[in-house]
């Protein structure tokens, strides 16, 4: 090939396009080379709001699933098994001479409404007598109106004045706040002395008082069980953020596992240290009926038997619920508002060596919610609902 062929063919018209090519090659090039950067900073910042979203979710859910289980606890959980309980066993007689209004028209009461209206099991949606085993709150309810009930109309003091009104606690109506009163050392009064004063709950025999005594106490065990253990979990994955950094640096590539969502994990961290308290009893009266285990015997009264939980549960005092601190109730407004959380991150290094982090500092933020519906947003005590939700706003 000599320089004439070359040169007729640089004139020919067809060949007009191939120096335009060569000078646009380049830029070709640096096309395909900017959108492919351009997606890698689009892909690392879809990478890390998919990390912060998980990360906060999955913070804040541990949070909703410890308050709901708080809140089951406190009263739904414990009045169905107990109701349950009250279903298989035998109904209790009314007493020779014993007031009928109490049995309302039945002529007797079940174990369940000896507990249920004494105060010791917590009321669910005003069920009065509790005599619907079927009975289910709706699903949309919003508010199941649990709370103790006051102390039975004709409620009386012991016959033989064992206690002063001052070391007694008779009604529990003084609980049913967001920080109940005190026990200390103060006597409750389990069981009520007018209902036992009328039914016949005899202390001996296979199903008698005692056995049932203890079966309502094991129950309240277990339910103090599932509270310690469910304050113990969220107490761990809260602790340094565990949960929320470990979701972070899982679905991200660019941070160690120490200081990943640094910026993030503190500003949420205040807000996850929520803290609720046990309300239990040590020292408690119950009445068992005076005279035999047959129904058809003789009785002359309600007896009052004073016990001590610590030395009936191996040291355990006797669960009655849990409410949450004032901190914690002024956590939970702010969270029913929602946290802001803002989270600075590295940019993958380009081919042209231009630092975008420092002119343009990016992020990635989101807005998490924790609520229930409630306007304090206390759904733990008094009142408990498991209604806790947990939602990501942008």
């Amino acid at each position: 090939m000599n320089a004439g062929y070359l040169t007729r063919k640089l004139r020919e018209r067809r060949a007009q396009i191939l120096l335009p090519a060569v000078l646009l090659a380049p830029i070709f090039v640096l096309i395909i080379y900017l959108l492919f950067e351009t997606a890698k900073v689009s892909m690392s910042k879809v990478r890390h709001q998919f990390a912060l979203d998980n990360a906060a979710y999955s913070q804040v859910s541990s949070a909703s699933t410890y308050l709901n289980a708080v809140a089951m606890t406190n009263g739904p959980l414990g009045f169905r098994v107990w109701r349950d309980y009250g279903a298989s066993h035998d109904a209790l007689p009314l007493k020779n001479g014993g007031n009928a209004q109490f049995a309302d028209g039945h002529g007797e009461i079940t174990i369940f409404e000896l507990f249920y209206r004494s105060g010791a099991v917590p009321n669910l949606l005003k069920d009065e007598d509790g005599r619907d085993n079927n009975f289910r709150p709706r699903p949309e309810a919003t508010d199941w109106e649990v709370a103790y009930i006051k102390e039975h109309p004709d409620e009386k003091e012991n016959d033989n004045g064992s206690k002063s009104g001052n070391d007694l606690i008779i009604s529990r109506e003084d609980w049913n706040k967001e920080t109940p009163a005190a026990v200390g050392d103060k006597t409750v009064r389990l069981l009520s002395h007018a209902l036992v004063n009328n039914y016949h709950f005899p202390a001996g025999g296979d199903k008698g008082g005692i056995h049932v005594l203890t079966e309502y106490l094991t129950i309240y065990t277990y339910l103090n069980s599932i509270y310690k253990s469910q304050d113990y979990v969220y107490k761990e994955v809260t602790k340094n953020m565990q949960m929320f950094r470990e979701a972070y640096f899982l679905n991200v590539s660019s941070c160690k596992k120490a200081d990943c969502a640094r910026e993030s994990a503190s500003k949420l961290r205040p807000y996850m240290n929520l803290s609720t308290k046990p309300q239990d009893i040590d020292k408690f009266e119950v009445f068992f009926s005076d005279g035999g285990a047959k129904a058809t015997e003789t009785h002359g009264g309600a007896q009052a038997v004073d016990l001590v939980a610590t030395e009936l549960l191996n040291g355990q005092r006797l669960f009655q619920f849990a409410y949450l601190d004032a901190g914690s109730r002024g956590k939970l407004r702010s969270l029913q508002r929602g946290v802001l959380l803002k989270q600075n991150y590295k940019l993958p290094r380009n081919h042209f060596n231009i630092n975008l982090e420092q002119k343009y500092k990016p992020y990635v933020r989101n807005k998490v919610v924790l609520s229930c519906p409630r306007s304090s947003n206390n759904c733990v005590w008094p009142n408990p609902l498991p209604k806790y939700s947990v939602t990501l706003e942008p």
